[in-house]
């Protein structure tokens, strides 16, 4: 029988090696790509076998697209590729879905459509399900809907010892309903290969992307920060200050400038979102506005995610109710031509509701403030000043903890949890993989 581990000289091995996150180079001593599920066993057996062989330990660290990717693999570590667990499943009389670890919100918001239903995916469509999940999930029906994390039904799942397990709240096995806690929000635990997700009903589906240059910026956000926290729980958005890409997603005249950026969603049809629509044009004539009927495919290109791989470094953090009052004094510190950041953003979550128990299954503000920098356009040392700068502001409003999914290109984000939860997500790590074979969540500090 052949290994399923694979070197430096495959193809296999280039591929898995390139995230979506270019952040951190990733050097692994081998990959394991797996298929399926009895391949993550089978993948455990021959990576203890080569630590025998070697006397080195060697540390699995799995990874679907790499969207959060910023720890460094090095040659003490085997990438456990579950990019290719890809089926999608949907059962449009339960309204749930059932998919592989390594499937892309795209590919499972395509199926979900075609019987009224969506998952709680967040910004960009090639996202894996299964990372943006078990961080939390903020997406855009997120106000009505709650984060993707309590969406979650259950996980099956494969432990240290290579034993296939099944999360759910009613397990009989206590290790695995503390399992499905930590699977929503705190990163999960062992390596999981297949989620049953809830789906929502999306009936009259609308969304958009409306820019304008920045020399409007004080007028829309005066007008945003008067509108947005009375819109009803069905519209979610978020305001930003954009670097623009010489990229065809936007307008030319655009290209090279710096442009305000609202994305705004609403499933249950357009009456809901008009009075902000309403005052953010009058403030200002929007250079492009693509606000109307929307599908799955159109709402995951409304924030204008980068196509390409991008050595994105990010930092967020979860507001208060009074984050309008600072919004223009902290977006205005992205606003000029020579900023370090691409992205300065405030996103609208407030009146989310939690469906389920779990580590993080509702937001811990009103608000989320996300700055974003890339290495191919700034130093790390200027994109943590421009960091902060933002924080020095946001700190006004600051709820007190990050949402860890939105942390771009980091190894870890200590302060997603509280004390206790992170404590108790150790300790089922612990009871899952005792030998600390699998590396643990960025979000367990």
């Amino acid at each position: 029988m052949s290994s399923t581990l694979v070197g430096p000289d495959s193809a296999e091995y280039a591929a898995a090696t390139r995230p979506s996150n270019s952040v951190t180079p990733q050097q692994p001593a081998r990959v394991a790509p797996v298929a399926g599920p009895d391949d993550i066993a089978r993948a455990l057996e021959e990576v203890a076998t080569l630590a025998r062989t070697s006397g080195e330990l060697l540390q699995i660290v799995p990874q679907a697209t790499g969207h959060g990717a910023g720890a460094p693999v090095g040659a003490g570590a085997v990438l456990l590729d579950t990019s290719r667990l890809t089926d999608v499943v949907i059962d449009p009389s339960s309204r749930t879905a059932t998919v592989g670890a390594g499937a892309t919100w795209s590919a499972v918001n395509t199926a979900a459509e075609r019987h009224g239903l969506l998952g709680l995916a967040g910004s960009a469509p090639t996202v894996s399900v299964s990372g943006y999940t078990f961080g939390g999930g903020v997406g855009w029906l997120v106000r009505r809907d709650g984060l993707a994390s309590g969406s979650l039904r259950a996980v099956r799942y494969v432990d240290g010892s290579g034993r296939s397990r099944t999360a759910t709240d009613d397990a009989p096995d206590t290790v695995d309903r503390e399992a499905l806690w930590a699977f929503r929000g705190a990163g999960g635990v062992g390596i999981a290969h297949t989620l049953e997700l809830d789906l929502v009903p999306a009936p009259d589906l609308h969304a958009g992307a409306l820019l304008w240059h920045v020399e409007s910026l004080p007028e829309l956000l005066a007008a945003w920060a008067a509108t947005v926290r009375a819109l009803p729980i069905s519209v979610s958005c978020s305001i930003s200050v954009l670097h623009v890409p010489p990229l065809p997603l936007f307008p030319p005249a655009l290209h090279g400038r710096v442009a305000v950026h609202l994305a705004i969603a609403d499933p249950d049809g357009p009456d809901a979102a008009a009075p902000l629509l309403r005052a953010m044009r009058a403030a200002a004539e929007p250079v492009s506005d693509t606000w109307g009927p929307s599908d799955a495919a159109r709402l995951a290109r409304i924030h204008l995610d980068p196509p390409v791989a991008t050595p994105a470094v990010g930092d967020a953090r979860w507001l208060v109710a009074s984050t309008p009052d600072i919004a223009e004094a902290l977006l205005s510190t992205a606003a000029g031509d020579d900023s370090a950041l691409v992205l300065l953003e405030i996103r609208h979550v407030a009146g989310a509701p939690a469906r389920r128990p779990g580590a993080v299954v509702t937001p811990a503000g009103d608000f989320v403030g996300h700055a974003v920098g890339t290495l191919d356009r700034a130093s790390r040392e200027e994109i943590e000043a421009a960091f902060a700068r933002a924080r020095s502001l946001w700190a006004a409003a600051d709820a007190g903890s990050t949402p860890g999914s939105w942390i771009d290109g980091a190894a870890g984000v200590p302060d997603a949890l509280p004390a206790d939860a992170r404590r108790r997500a150790s300790e089922i790590a612990d009871a899952v993989d005792p030998s600390r074979r699998i590396r643990r969540s960025r979000l367990l500090g």
